[in-house]
């Protein structure tokens, strides 16, 4: 419910609750605070008690209004806060409506550049209005300018533009059969396992080969004599991947000395507002916290904070630095290894090096097909 608060001198307060009942106005919460009556009346009493009290002379004040009604009244008497939500939703119908993101789906042999040259030929960028866009132009475009490209499809999604594209299938490659060319081995390893499916091979599980190495041979036995072919098949072999760390005695470590400073920074569409504070720190890491400021508008504030790092002198015991040692020589080998390895073995050694220093050498053994 909706009320007013009147305050007036106590002195008066039994004739002005008298007089206010006698006009049928009800009255509630009556406290007495410091010689002074308090009383609450429905807002819609507000006029007939201020027009009575001027005309007996009394004395008064409204010291408060509350409510729903009373709430949206001052909402829209700040006319600054007013003015504000119209700007801010202005700004959001006028953001909505401006592209803010390219996406690019299904590009394996052509750089992305390619297509985000195209698209900025034709005015496509961050800012324009998403409702001007013709994706059938855009796809029509793509496709018939550049190269192995088969299909397009664009899409907009909110502030999104999405280009889905298909490239063309390479041609199968062209194989001469009637030149007597041998299986060749592309990389080190021990053979593991050999399928031949014209020729002779040329090894047997368990040997090591090198690259280059012959592992079918052109040829094909007819009796006594051999008959020339080109070889095929597949040879699979176990190869070993690996990585190094070295031991470090004496050296220099940087560590933070616990004091730090950060900036708030504001960006729209991508693009930074104002300059980017310079570290204070001549020595210094920096660690950056991003996020929207509401979801449906492109304007993200940044937290930069720089830390302060000092160097100082440590003298390492090789035991102690082993286990990180081995952990770093790992991630080196692991960096080495080809997508999708079938890793059969690891281990790692301990070598020691010219000068006494030393290093480990970590190794993962991978099955993989040689030929």
């Amino acid at each position: 419910m909706d009320y007013t608060v009147f305050r007036i001198a106590s002195l008066r307060c039994e004739k002005a609750v008298s007089l206010l009942s006698a006009k049928g106005i009800l009255v509630f919460d009556a406290k007495i605070k410091e010689n002074d009556l308090y009383f609450k009346v429905k807002r819609n009493d507000r006029r007939k008690i201020i027009a009575l009290f001027d005309e007996m002379c009394y004395t008064y004040q409204v010291v408060g209004e509350y409510g729903l009604f009373f709430r949206i009244s001052a909402f829209f008497k700040r006319k600054g806060l007013v003015a504000g939500v119209l700007i801010a939703a202005v700004l959001l119908s006028f953001v909505n409506s401006r592209l803010n993101e390219i996406r690019i789906n299904g590009l394996k042999t052509i750089e992305p550049a390619v297509i985000e040259a195209v698209l900025e030929n034709e005015g496509i960028k961050k800012g324009v209005k998403t409702s001007a866009i013709d994706k059938k132009r855009l796809e029509y475009i793509i496709v018939s300018s550049v190269d192995k490209v088969a299909f397009a499809s664009v899409k907009i999604s909110g502030m999104t533009l999405i280009v889905n594209l298909y490239e063309e299938l390479p041609p199968p490659a062209a194989v001469d059969m009637t030149k007597h060319t041998p299986v060749i081995a592309k990389k080190d390893g021990t053979v593991s396992r050999i399928v031949t499916l014209r020729g002779t091979p040329a090894v047997k599980a368990g040997e090591a080969v090198r690259a280059g190495d012959v592992l079918i041979h052109p040829y094909v036995k007819v009796g006594d004599a051999d008959a020339g072919t080109r070889a095929s098949g597949e040879v699979f072999a176990k190869v070993c991947y690996s990585g190094t760390a070295a031991f470090v005695e004496n050296g220099v470590e940087t560590v933070l000395t616990g004091r730090s400073e950060s900036f708030n920074l504001i960006g729209i569409f991508g693009a930074a507002i104002g300059k980017t504070p310079a570290s204070p720190y001549a020595l210094f890491k920096t660690a950056v916290k991003t996020r929207g400021l509401f979801a449906p508008v492109p304007v993200k504030l940044t937290r930069l904070t720089y830390f302060e790092l000092k160097t100082e002198n440590v003298t390492r015991v090789f035991e102690e630095e082993l286990p990180n040692l081995i952990e770093r020589a790992k991630k080196d080998a692991q960096k080495t290894l080809p997508a999708g390895a079938d890793v059969t073995d690891s281990w790692y050694v301990v070598r020691n090096v010219v000068d006494g220093g030393r290093v480990v050498e970590y190794y993962y053994e991978v099955e993989e097909k040689i030929s």
